[in-house]
């Protein structure tokens, strides 16, 4: 795996253990105020939440799939570079 590959993907797994942390407090407090005190603002809350998690979760998923096709081409082309039968393009 290059370096490269291998920065970007320990930047997106950082950035993933991240929002999965800020998320997880903010669901606890979530749920600490509806159980306390159940009410609409709550639910709007909680709506509002889940989808800014999901959004997140989203983003994070597209990075890692980027992350990941960077690092398949560039093993395809190592792979391509190292068979004795490719001629380089002139």
């Amino acid at each position: 795996m290059s370096q490269h590959a291998h920065e970007t993907i320990k930047r997106e797994a950082d950035l993933i253990g991240r929002v999965a942390a800020y998320y997880r407090t903010r669901f606890g407090e979530l749920i600490d105020r509806m159980n306390r005190q159940p009410d609409a603002a709550s639910d709007l809350a909680s709506i509002r939440l889940c989808v800014e998690a999901v959004d997140m979760m989203l983003a994070s998923q597209g990075k890692i799939a980027q992350a990941l096709g960077e690092m398949s081409g560039a093993q395809a082309k190592a792979a391509k570079s190292s068979d004795p039968h490719v001629r380089p393009a002139a």
